[in-house]
């Protein structure tokens, strides 16, 4: 059995293990000997790893047979794990998994009505987060905001704030001047000052 490092301590509210030691080191060039500090930080948790939520992953069984299963493990294995999109055509899939058209057709159909991927455009799906991803519960919330949005993925936007619109406002200044502004064309006289 390994031996445990004493100096180490773990924080639970972190998932970290902390630890400090002395060591000594030598400069090859002088042949100087120093103490220095040495400082070991492990931090322990959820964060990349694939998750795969057993409930939902067990419906998606259900509903698949074998070769649907082969298409199935393809598109699990070759996800990518930094947008939770997998790009193949059916011609890929086919080529590499060894199955018909038909077959990946029918699986793709059953994946997208049990909810397991949705269809950006042709050879591109998203992955549903909940079900399958890699990474902690933070980069779950930004994929699952994604998936579930309607919004093309390829358009940058800012609708995902969820901002409302912002109507023509007409106040009075210190002045009494009525000033207009409006959201999206709000200018400052030069100076960058109202009077």
């Amino acid at each position: 059995m390994a031996e445990y490092d004493k100096s180490l301590q773990y924080n639970a509210d972190t998932q970290t293990l902390v630890g400090e030691r002395k060591r000594q080191i030598m400069d090859m060039e002088t042949g100087e000997v120093m103490m220095v500090d040495q400082i070991t930080k492990r931090r322990y948790g959820t964060k990349n790893f694939w998750k795969c939520y057993l409930m939902d992953f067990l419906t998606v069984l259900g509903i698949i047979d074998s070769r649907q299963l082969d298409v199935f493990v393809y598109i699990a294995e070759n996800t990518n794990p930094s947008n939770n999109t997998f790009i193949g055509t059916y011609a890929k899939i086919s080529k590499d998994v060894g199955v018909s058209s038909r077959t990946i057709a029918k699986i793709m159909k059953k994946l997208q009505e049990n909810n397991f991927i949705k269809k950006v455009q042709n050879g591109v799906w998203l992955v549903n987060p909940n079900i399958l991803m890699k990474g902690g519960d933070h980069k779950r919330q930004i994929l699952l905001s994604y998936y579930e949005n309607d919004e093309p993925v390829d358009e940058i936007t800012f609708s995902r704030t969820k901002r409302a619109k912002i109507d023509e406002v007409s106040e009075p200044n210190q002045g009494g001047e009525v000033i207009e502004v409006a959201a999206e064309h709000a200018q400052l006289p030069e100076g960058g000052e109202v009077e």
